[in-house]
């Protein structure tokens, strides 16, 4: 499993790779009122760690929630 996990992570990096390299342009990145040129591959390269590290933070919660939830909770008997 940990073989498959590696392969997987090494296929992903690589198509990110050649997809940021293709994709070098510069491009206007507008957000409220404000504007910035910036090259389309570092705008690719945060996107794609924002959303990791979103599917990272949101994994953890899920799974410390999930570890609650399966404990046994013992009554003390009165």
């Amino acid at each position: 499993m940990q073989m498959a996990k590696t392969i997987l992570l090494v296929i992903l990096f690589t198509l990110l790779a050649v997809l940021m390299i293709q994709n070098a342009q510069p491009v206007r990145f507008k957000f409220l009122n404000w504007q910035y040129d910036v090259s389309q591959l570092l705008l690719v390269l945060i996107v794609f760690v924002i959303g990791w590290l979103t599917g990272f933070i949101v994994a953890k919660t899920m799974g410390r929630k999930k570890q609650e939830l399966d404990e046994p909770t013992f009554k003390t008997p009165r």
